[in-house]
Parts: C-alpha cells; structure tokens; sequence
C-alpha cells in the first residue's frame, strides 16, 4: 500500500475545500484507484506521505532530523497525534493542540496510563514540539508542528525515515479548546515515515 499499512479504513465524505487545496500545494494525493486512503509524493528529495481517515487528514514528510506533520478534523477542539502506544494511550509520544483566536497552542505529552497523559514537562522532561502554523475554520481545525526524531528526552520515542509506527489520531469536541478533554472519535493505525 506505497508505506501505508491500515488498521481500519473508512470513506471520507465532506472535504472542505481548504483542505483540498492544502493537500494539493503540497504535492500529495491518492492512489489512482481511490481504494488507497492515502499517497506519496517526491518534491526536492523530501517523500511527502498523507492519509485520511473518517475527516481526519494528516500529513507527514522527514525533514532533515525532524518529523513535520499536519494534521487536520472536523472540530473547532483539540487535535492530537500520538506515537507507538504501548496499550491504547499508554507510553504514546502525544502531540495534542488547538487553535483559539488564531493562536496555535501545542503540548508534548506521554501517555502516562491507558487513558490518561500528562505532559512532557510535569514528568520531569522536555516539550520538544514547535508549531509551524495553524487554523480554525469552517468547523475544522489544522495545525502543522514539527518534533525531532530523537529528541533526548526519555518521553519521547526514537523515530527513524523509513520505519513503520502505529499512531493514534484522535480529535475533541467542538470549542474543547483544552489539552484534558475527552475524545471524540479516535482511532489507531500504522504509518511509514518517509
């Protein structure tokens, strides 16, 4: 599946056009067929990958020892990304953010239970996650963020170009302008960083 390995698939219906337009600047797209919920694409030796799950868009490409990544879901609440759970959040490398008028808050936490997480600072390490921009509009929140690869910090997963990673992509209610909210809709999967 061109360094998609899924878990779960599910249609999306209702794209809005900003994030079409987003994708397509990018450079990334789907499979021709369509059967692919995601793509790959070549811009000046930078692999660029994305997926789609249930309204939920991430994009993720490896530049130089970081990890960028933006990600998109249908709320005006909290995002999130998490790397290599151990058991549902537990031991997960979370990004979790939100975006409130126009300003982009992130938080680095760690799943510090099974469905909990705490950040990255309140258990004695670092915040490692540098936001790039973001947006709320039309009931969808974006936000693009970069994270190194290897971090130092004992809260943070090792990450390589070119391995395969199970991820968390989980977002909040609308206006759950917080870090602690309760999901919405969550779902798990795996993803090669290219």
């Amino acid at each position: 599946m061109k360094g998609i390995i899924m878990k779960a698939f599910k249609a999306v219906q209702g794209v809005p056009l900003l994030l079409i337009c987003t994708v397509l600047i990018l450079g990334c797209g789907s499979e021709a067929s369509g059967e692919e919920p995601g793509g790959q694409s070549e811009t000046e030796g930078t692999s660029t990958s994305s997926l789609s799950i249930d309204g939920f868009q991430i994009i993720w490409s490896v530049r130089e020892s970081n990890l960028e990544i933006t990600a998109s879901a249908p709320t005006t609440g909290w995002i999130a990304v998490g790397f290599e759970p151990t058991a549902a959040m537990k031991d997960a490398d979370i990004v979790i953010g939100y975006v409130e008028g126009g300003e982009v808050f992130l938080r680095d936490d760690w799943g510090d239970n099974y469905t909990s997480h705490k950040a990255d600072i309140d258990l004695g390490g670092t915040d490692d996650v540098t936001a790039v921009s973001g947006y709320e509009e039309s009931g969808f929140t974006g936000i693009t963020f970069s994270i190194p690869l290897s971090s130092g910090d004992e809260y943070d997963h090792i990450l390589e170009e070119g391995g395969t990673y199970t991820i968390i992509l989980a977002y909040g209610a609308n206006d759950a302008d917080d870090f602690e909210g309760y999901h919405e809709w969550a779902e798990t999967l795996e993803i090669e960083l290219r």
